[in-house]
């Protein structure tokens, strides 16, 4: 069996189904009625001589099958070029995660929000390391009963750092308690569901129209590209089964008959 030198590889299944078609019409059939030779021999005998003069057949319909390259050929470089679904899912969950981290660090954005928790635990424990001190020096130096007006400074400033420090502490504390309860009655982030593709059923026409994804991009222009891509199929397929396989068949019943009806004349001849 050899193809025609434009018949692809992958269309020859297309042409074995169009000859099965032509084979099961009405018109072969009571073709081979008339010459009695209706057997699953002679169908077989038909199918294989079609199948080795394939080349010969196939350039019956040369102009369409062409056309239907280049369309195909156009739409397989469109869908090459355009950016499928998988990139843009990866750019949806990109944008998702990065939105996630943002809410999940509010104090370390705008600006110098991020002083906050710093000054919150380091103001309390510098002021009380100071009062601890100040009052340490001051009760020392009381004591000794010497620089009485310096020991009762530093005691000052250790009462004022204290009273800094236990400000600070409770501030700190009732900051810690509001953002807990803000993160606790705030509601939890909605992921989007990702879509999913339809599963693609067999079609139980020989050439079905294929469907386009739903996450295609463009959908109009890809759903034109296939569209112009199986109409040159099917305008391709009845050319070859009209103008090709049909009147092969017809012509090889015809030398069949003529065949038959001389060697009946022969035989009479004889006897």
């Amino acid at each position: 069996m050899t193809a025609s030198p434009g018949l692809q590889a992958e269309d020859r299944p297309d042409f074995e189904r169009a000859l099965h078609q032509a084979l099961r019409t009405a018109e072969i059939r009571e073709a081979l009625g008339r010459s009695g030779s209706s057997g699953g021999t002679d169908i077989q005998r038909l199918r294989s001589q079609a199948l080795v003069e394939s080349e010969a057949i196939a350039t019956a319909a040369a102009p369409e099958y062409a056309a239907y390259l280049r369309q195909r050929a156009a739409a397989a470089t469109a869908a090459s070029t355009a950016p499928g679904p998988s990139a843009a899912a990866a750019t949806a969950a990109s944008a998702v995660r990065a939105a996630s981290a943002v809410r999940a660090a509010p104090f370390t954005t705008a600006g110098g929000r991020g002083l906050l928790p710093a000054l919150a635990v380091l103001t309390p424990a510098l002021a009380g390391a100071s009062a601890a001190a100040f009052l340490l020096l001051g009760g020392l130096l009381r004591l000794s009963g010497s620089q009485r007006e310096t020991a009762d400074a530093l005691l000052t400033a250790g009462l004022t750092s204290a009273t800094i420090a236990a400000v600070t502490l409770a501030a700190g504390m009732v900051c810690l308690i509001v953002t807990a309860v803000r993160h606790r009655s705030s509601p939890p982030d909605r992921q989007p569901r990702p879509h999913r593709r339809p599963h693609a059923h067999p079609h139980p026409h020989p050439h079905p129209h294929p469907h386009p994804p739903s996450g295609s991009h463009p959908p109009y222009a890809w759903r034109r590209d296939d569209a112009a891509v199986a109409t040159a199929r099917d305008a391709w397929l009845r050319a070859l089964l009209h103008r090709g396989i049909l009147p092969f068949l017809r012509d090889r019943l015809k030398m069949s008959h003529t065949l038959s009806r001389t060697s009946q004349k022969s035989e009479k001849g004889s006897t």
